[in-house]
């Protein structure tokens, strides 16, 4: 019996690519520069799109106030066709404890207020979505509305407990795995990102590896002169 011999075929190009029009990629290339207005794109918060669609934006936010000061969070925009019709998704990197985003897809749940209609533009998501990392934006936030409800409740009804949650996320968030992808060590052993037990790159920490093979747009890299780093702050000063 004759069997025809399997020929390898490429793999079709990925939706977002294939399906941005001339359109919407002109949209988009102009949402992305007016954030360079001033008070467009939130302080704290930095995003570019991906180099293999513009239907695709990476950010991460730095939260510098609020039950989440010292996280940074790294994000991702996704334009669906329909945009300006319907907002992008917010999909974070990692799993968040926050009431409006789902622990499963890791999704951040627009606020009903301000709701979204084609008028309105990336600017106005972004800044959204840092303030529901803040105390008025948590407090707004209705049981029915809330992708994580445990995490409401929490919030809600046991606030110290809350915010012990958070702020152990918050230094987890900075660490040199979560920071750099470093893998994370066998148990018994010590690397530079040694911290406290227990946490990434630890002791006592069995895993392998943080998001392997995760090609990152916005990366981060190891301070290895601070006293540098000062000095060329002071001079674009003019101190």
């Amino acid at each position: 019996m004759f069997t025809p011999k399997k020929t390898s075929t490429p793999a079709p190009p990925p939706p977002a690519a294939a399906e941005l029009s001339v359109v919407q990629a002109t949209a988009l290339a102009a949402e992305f520069a007016s954030l360079r207005a001033p008070g467009a794109c939130p302080r704290g918060m930095y995003v570019v799109p991906s180099p293999d669609s513009l239907r695709v934006w990476h950010g991460v936010l730095f939260v510098h106030r609020g039950p989440y000061a010292g996280s940074v969070l790294r994000f991702t925009l996704i334009f669906p066709p329909s945009f300006p019709g319907h907002a992008p998704t917010v999909r974070f990197d990692t799993d968040v404890f926050h009431p409006l985003i789902d622990p499963k897809t890791h999704v951040w749940s627009l606020p009903s207020q301000p709701a979204w209609h084609p008028d309105r533009h990336v600017a106005h998501l972004l800044h959204a979505l840092k303030a529901s990392f803040k105390t008025p934006g948590l407090d707004a936030v209705g049981e029915d509305e809330a992708a994580n409800r445990q995490v409401w409740s929490l919030y809600r009804h046991s606030p110290q407990t809350f915010l012990s949650l958070t702020a152990q996320r918050a230094m987890h968030s900075t660490t040199r795995a979560a920071l750099f992808g470093e893998p994370l060590l066998p148990a018994g052993k010590v690397g530079s990102g040694a911290g406290a037990p227990g946490t990434p790159g630890t002791p006592g920490t069995q895993k392998t590896r943080v998001d392997e093979g995760r090609d990152e747009v916005i990366r981060f890299s190891p301070i290895t002169d601070p006293d540098g780093l000062w000095d060329a702050a002071r001079r674009s000063l003019g101190a």
